[in-house]
């Protein structure tokens, strides 16, 4: 039963361990009224070249894009024509390489009866390099251009096996980005 519960606990961690884990954060003009937008479009229709693969990638512009409104439309902001838009949105992605280093105590040695000094704790140290995104996804005033709202999406990249996977990802990051808006309102 000890055991069963054990690798029923094993499971749920390499389970979690799967799951993507996205910092956000927001930060917004207090002067700004925020609320009562129900149409919006894309500030730039293309976004810049930096020169990275990664980011340079029409597939990931498109998955982004399509995510900003999934979300939009769930909260009955919709597309509207590039003329007359409450709103201005654009987003910018970054990706920078991190290291991560965990130690923790991988043997506790014992003194013997006739070296009792001997003994203690072996430390072992893991660095890990990985890569980190960045999203931030901008909300402008269209009248006047000013940045009204930011959000920024902080995760660890992932590969994904297949184009859904992908999609269902870049959702969940910019729901959770998204989310924060507007500002001070009830969710």
């Amino acid at each position: 039963m000890r055991t069963l519960r054990f690798g029923i606990l094993f499971l749920a961690v390499l389970a979690c361990g799967g799951c993507t884990t996205v910092q956000v954060s927001q930060d917004y003009d207090p002067h700004a009224d925020t609320s009562g937008y129900g149409t919006w479009h894309w500030r730039n229709p293309v976004q810049s070249a930096t020169g990275d693969i990664r980011i340079d990638n029409p597939l990931l512009d498109k998955r982004i894009r399509h995510a900003v409104d999934n979300h939009l439309k769930g909260r009955h902001i919709i597309g509207a024509a590039q003329e007359r838009p409450d709103i201005y949105l654009s987003y910018h992605l970054t990706i920078q390489q991190k290291i991560q280093s965990d130690s923790y105590y991988s043997t506790v040695g014992v003194g013997s009866y006739y070296h009792p000094w001997y003994g203690g704790l072996a430390t072992e140290t893991r660095i890990r390099q990985y890569d980190e995104g960045r999203l931030t996804i901008d909300i402008h005033s269209a009248e006047s251009g000013a940045l009204m709202w930011r959000g920024v999406g902080v995760f660890r990249l992932r590969t994904h096996n297949t184009p859904e996977d992908a999609a269902e990802a870049t959702q969940e990051i910019v729901d959770k980005i998204l989310f924060q808006f507007p500002p001070g309102s009830p969710r």
